[in-house]
């Protein structure tokens, strides 16, 4: 047998196989090779065109090996022998491709095992839609393996269910050399079992053990592991032998048109608790006049006082986890001005009286022009806010959190769907924060621009870090996408935060990014050009970095930042060496970007936020405070907001 799913002996083989990291394997185990661009340089000069005998298929940028095979309706493995082709082998737009005859069988080396659908039945698709598969069942793999799955191509962060009623027997996780990544074995009475694999995340409250319901969600759509796009890798076992096609399996029940989620165990509408106060805001025109200057979409404020610690005292080090699940509206949007409940302590091994809560912020399907703020559930909003969203874009950050009763509370000024993930905890061990002047560890503009469904990697002299490097605070640009796409970005080898893009406008998101030492990787389905500013490295010898009552530093408006600059307090507790804190800025008629220094330090090159026309960004940055004063600048004129979330 040689599947993702193997004995701990294959395993081993396997990786043996695979010391390369995962960045650098071209033939990933369900990955496509995607056609060139007009515009791209390939490194190999297209191959002649066959001489066909019957029908043919023009390959148009973008196109890929498996989804060539999902538009034509020809098995992938049928597809490469018609052409004498590997999953390698480029595309170039414009080739001409074979079609085998519409019947016929193309031999290949491949053993291949079919099954009947009857023969396996499943109650329930594993993936919400869209999605498309096709049978790639038995096609070649590097090493000598052959697909023993089915691939079910479907966005990053879609749900993953479990496919009949059984128990959670295996859990992956993901880690660096391994084919699967993240992922789950799902087993039911008879000893059949169903394998996932590359998964995002897995749904909270779910451990080896537990007893699932077909379509319960167990997960969500990655590419964990060698994968190369995200997608579900699905294998079934038969009696708990060898796998055979799965193709027909889901085929029967496909669900790939099905964007509802079905019923889940325990459903409840979401906890809401009407917000005490709401803070004032401006409400953007859907116009703006070149004479006008525009509010920012941050809830107004008074003027800041020191933060505190939330509850007991803590040495504000941090530990990381899993990426775990821990709310979902699923559909239910926020009702603007109305605060939701969530809940993280003993969520993905966090103590349920951790201070404090690492997490990321998904918006999406945000009605308008917006901010969301995050809060004490008791005392209600404060007047700050964690991230400003606006609709036709990437909307997504990651920030500390304090807890009370290990929970916090959500408000939004506009409706919108959010996921939140968990990611890390505070604690009296682990990792700490090291701030560094602004550091430019990648900017393609000075090279190329990536290619779609290149990855590069960026080590950690490059990032300014030394080793043994938990993580780095960065702020990546993705400037003017070509067309709508996903980014990834994690340690090398490891689990990457997946993102979706739209394209044009030029998007900005901030990150805790896990690191290690080969560093950190990223990878792009689309063309784009990447510019990637670090701001600290975080590691078990540099200090605490414990989380505040969030506190606002400064409010720009309505005259905004210059590039002449500007000077603030930390607005720090006496003795902190580092804060942490949310920037929220709005460009005027001219693109910008923000630098934001420790005043003692000459000013940086490398800037913290960038910001399109008339857009909005927000970014997380960490800051040398000793001292106590910070600097502030920007190349045009724009309106900027400043809220503390955390000291150190």
């Amino acid at each position: 047998m040689d599947s993702l799913d193997g004995t701990a002996t294959v395993t081993e083989v396997r990786r043996g196989r695979r010391r390369q990291a995962w960045w650098l394997v071209v033939a990933a185990t369900c990955a496509f090779a995607p056609a060139a661009t007009a515009w791209a340089s390939p490194a190999v000069a297209p191959r002649p065109q066959a001489a066909c005998t019957g029908a043919t298929y023009t390959v148009v940028p973008g196109d890929g090996w498996y989804l060539i095979a999902s538009k034509t309706g020809v098995p992938v493995k049928d597809l490469l022998a018609a052409n004498g082709a590997t999953l390698t082998t480029p595309l170039f737009p414009n080739q001409k491709l074979c079609l085998p005859p519409a019947g016929s069988t193309v031999p290949s080396t491949a053993p291949v095992t079919t099954v009947a659908s009857g023969t396996v039945q499943i109650a329930q698709f594993p993936v919400q839609g869209k999605c498309y598969f096709t049978d790639t069942f038995g096609a070649p793999r590097s090493g000598g393996r052959s697909h023993e799955g089915v691939d079910i191509i479907a966005k990053s962060g879609q749900y993953v269910y479990a496919a009949v009623d059984g128990t959670l027997t295996k859990q992956y996780i993901d880690a660096p050399g391994t084919l699967a990544g993240n992922g789950w074995r799902l087993t039911r009475s008879d000893g059949t079992y169903f394998f996932y694999a590359h998964l995002s995340a897995f749904a909270p409250g779910l451990k080896v053990g537990s007893a699932v319901k077909a379509g319960q969600i167990i997960g969500q759509v990655g590419m964990t592991g060698n994968a190369g796009t995200p997608h579900l890798h699905f294998e079934a076992h038969p009696g708990g032998g060898p796998a055979v096609n799965p193709t027909p399996i889901v085929k029967a029940v496909d669900g790939c048109n099905v964007t509802s989620v079905p019923p889940q165990p325990g459903d409840t509408p979401a906890t809401t608790t009407p917000a005490t106060t709401a803070p004032a805001t401006t409400v953007p025109a859907t116009t703006t006049p070149a004479t006008t200057t525009p509010a920012t979409t941050v809830p107004a404020t008074t003027v800041p006082s020191v933060g505190s610690a939330p509850g007991g005292a803590s040495a504000g080090l941090w530990e990381f986890v899993a990426p775990t699940l821990a709310f979902d509206t699923r559909g239910a949007q926020f009702v603007p001005g109305r605060a939701v409940r969530v809940t993280i302590g003993g969520v993905g091994g966090v103590p349920a009286a951790a201070p404090g809560a690492m997490v990321r912020l998904m918006p999406r399907n945000a009605a308008g022009v917006g901010y969301l703020m995050l809060h004490d559930c008791a005392t209600g909003p404060d007047g700050t806010s964690v991230l400003n969203v606006q609709p036709g874009r990437l909307n997504v950050t990651m920030s500390l959190a304090a807890l009370h009763d290990g929970s916090f509370c959500l408000t939004s000024s506009v409706a919108m769907d959010l996921r939140v993930y968990v990611v890390g905890y505070e604690t009296d061990t682990g990792a700490g924060v090291q701030p560094m002047v602004t550091r430019r560890a990648l900017d393609t503009r000075l090279s190329s621009k990536m290619s779609a469904g290149e990855s590069r990697s960026m080590s950690p002299s490059r990032l300014g870090t030394p080793l043994g490097s938990k993580a780095v605070t960065a702020t990546i640009t993705l400037l003017a996408p070509e067309a709508d796409g996903a980014f990834a970005i994690g340690p090398c080898g490891g689990t990457p935060w997946i993102v979706n893009y739209t394209k044009g406008i030029s998007q900005v998101f901030s990150a805790i990014v896990r690191t290690n030492d080969a560093g950190v990787c990223i990878t792009t389905t689309q063309a784009v050009h990447v510019v990637v500013d670090v701001t600290a490295s975080w590691r078990t010898s540099a200090g605490g970095l414990g989380v505040v009552g969030a506190t606002r530093v400064l409010d720009s408006r309505p005259g905004g930042v210059m590039p002449s600059g500007t000077t603030v307090s930390a607005g720090t507790p006496v003795g902190a060496t580092s804060g942490q804190y949310t920037v929220t800025m709005l460009a005027m008629g001219t693109p910008s970007s923000l630098f934001f220094w420790n005043c003692a330090d000459g000013k940086p090159a490398a800037a913290v936020a960038h910001a399109p026309a008339w857009s909005r960004t927000t970014a997380t940055v960490t800051v040398d405070v000793r001292g106590g004063q910070l600097c502030l600048a920007t190349t045009a004129p724009a309106q900027v907001v400043v809220d503390l979330v955390a000291a150190g």
